[in-house]
């Protein structure tokens, strides 16, 4: 497939990632474009970032969309190129945090971007309404339906891919565990936990309890009387399920029939990123069949690669009736979001039902893409690759980046955490999580695990040049698997720098 004369237009360094336009074929292409006004090079605004930020305060709320010091460039893989805004200091960021979430292949990732891009160059509609055919949207629905066909008899699960996010696919999953539960009328209690997060729309947020660290107060309605929640599940002294956990069992066993539905993230990343035990998965599975009450797993955080697998359910044996995902489909290519349900949870209705369930294709193209790049494409389009991709490409695209890439990653991130807390014993703690989905607590002066030291450092890591996020007491540490040995080691670096830094105030505190 691969000559020597395609091996030299394009020699890839090892396994770094690289943007789609340093190909030589795409190259051509890019070529004729420049100096007009579709270069891709080419500015889009006049102003400077120093300009653009003194805007900030006419144009953005204090919210999400406020922009902030550090100001992007140009992006690969786990690197993002820009600069510290306000001092126009030239840097480079070190994502560790997965662009919050979501973009489990990198930045630009070359195959995803080949994908929207001969799609852009066909002649098949870019938005499509639901109730007009296409066949990526069945081909996809199936892709991502056969990653769970061991879990039941063939067509148990069904699909509903959405143009929305986690909240709006939370809040579908839990509609139509209600509405498979309206023959019951004794069924109105929902299950949920403490230290769980499921988004930011009105029902979601009903379901959590209020957090004061990250803000309290909900809007329109204060809560919901059916919503009962119940201890985060934890182990006691590493070895069995705790007394909490197993009373939480034990009152589902007694009353499970006036529940319609157990909602639970198998890692609560908002909980210092708390990995519920493996052992109180199953027990909770068990009770929900005997007692016939709807389990849904929220999987916006974990699912599509974090954890080896594309869901929870591959990697751990437990099988929920309801996954609701969203963010990593795409790995940042596009909004979607999905709900797979067991087919006795398949029904809703208006409005939750009449909500965007149609969207942009390229979206489509891009979970599409993301799908061949975690776990290989289909042996009959693999033979037809063209020749001048890059051969560790092929190489990828033919096993998946969940064999190759996800061992290796995984390997670097813990011994990436073990030198951090052998480094800083007195203010990087124990370490949580699964997979890629990590939290390092950040112990306070009395070394204790302290929320307000994570959130202090999250913040002066992005002047150091490494992108984190506060979880409860923990730093959010959720690698992308793009992320290199390189990568680890300069933001091991910055990391270091941002921990000096902290000692050193609170050194200077404690001496006043």
């Amino acid at each position: 497939m691969h000559d020597a004369q395609t091996a030299e237009q394009f020699t890839p360094p090892g396994d770094a990632p690289f943007h789609l336009s340093s190909i030589a074929s795409i190259r051509r292409a890019v070529a004729a474009l420049e100096g007009s006004c579709l270069d891709p090079a080419g500015r889009l605004t006049d102003l400077t970032p120093q300009e653009h930020l003194a805007a900030n305060a006419t144009l953005f709320t204090a919210g999400g969309s406020l922009a902030r010091e550090f100001w992007a460039d140009t992006a690969l893989g786990s690197r993002i190129q820009g600069t510290l805004a306000r001092t126009a200091t030239p840097t480079e960021m070190v994502d560790l945090c997965s662009m919050t979430c979501n973009t489990v292949l990198g930045v630009n990732d070359p195959w995803v971007k080949l994908r929207q891009a001969s799609f852009l160059l066909s002649e098949q509609p870019h938005y499509l309404p639901a109730r007009i055919g296409s066949d990526l949207f069945y081909r996809v629905a199936h892709r991502i339906l056969n990653r769970l066909s061991r879990f039941g008899a063939p067509d148990d699960f069904v699909i509903n891919l959405r143009q929305c996010n986690g909240s709006d696919a939370v809040e579908l999953a839990l509609h139509a565990a209600w509405l498979a539960a309206r023959g019951a009328p004794r069924r109105r209690r929902l299950a949920a936990f403490r230290g769980s997060y499921h988004g930011e729309s009105v029902l979601a947020s009903l379901v959590c309890e209020d957090d004061p660290a990250y803000g309290a107060g909900r809007a329109l309605v204060d809560h919901a009387d059916n919503v009962v929640h119940f201890p985060s599940p934890r182990c006691e002294d590493g070895v069995g399920l705790s007394a909490e956990a197993l009373a939480t069992l034990d009152a589902l066993e007694r009353d499970g029939e006036e529940y319609f539905a157990v909602l639970i993230e198998p890692i609560q990343w908002r909980n210092s990123v708390h990995a519920v035990p493996l052992e109180f998965l199953r027990r909770l599975r068990d009770v929900c069949t005997r007692k016939s009450i709807c389990l849904v797993f929220d999987e916006v955080q974990n699912a599509f690669g974090y954890t080896g697998t594309v869901f929870f359910a591959e990697s751990s044996g437990v099988c929920p009736d309801v996954v609701a995902t969203g963010k990593a489909l795409t790995s940042g290519h596009g909004a979607l979001a999905i709900v797979v349900a067991r087919r006795r949870f398949a029904e809703v209705e208006a409005p939750f039902g009449s909500k965007t369930n149609s969207g942009d294709m390229l979206s489509f193209v891009a979970v599409d893409a993301v799908l061949d790049r975690l776990t290989g494409m289909f042996p009959e389009e693999f033979a037809t690759l063209p020749a001048w991709l890059p051969p560790g490409l092929v190489a990828d695209l033919g096993g998946g980046l969940l064999e190759s890439a996800y061992p290796r990653v995984v390997g670097l991130l813990e011994d990436f955490l073990v030198d951090l807390r052998h480094r800083f014993p007195s203010l990087v703690g124990p370490t949580s999580g699964l997979g890629l989905v990590r939290g390092v607590a950040m112990l306070g002066p009395d070394g204790r695990p302290s929320g307000h030291v994570a959130g202090s450092v999250a913040d002066l890591c992005l002047k150091h040049g490494v992108y984190v996020r506060r979880a409860g007491h923990c730093l959010y540490v959720k690698p992308s698997l793009s992320t290199s040995e390189k990568d680890f080691e300069q933001a091991g670096t910055r990391l270091a720098a941002t921990f000096h830094e902290v000692l050193h105030r609170s050194a200077r505190e404690e001496a006043k």
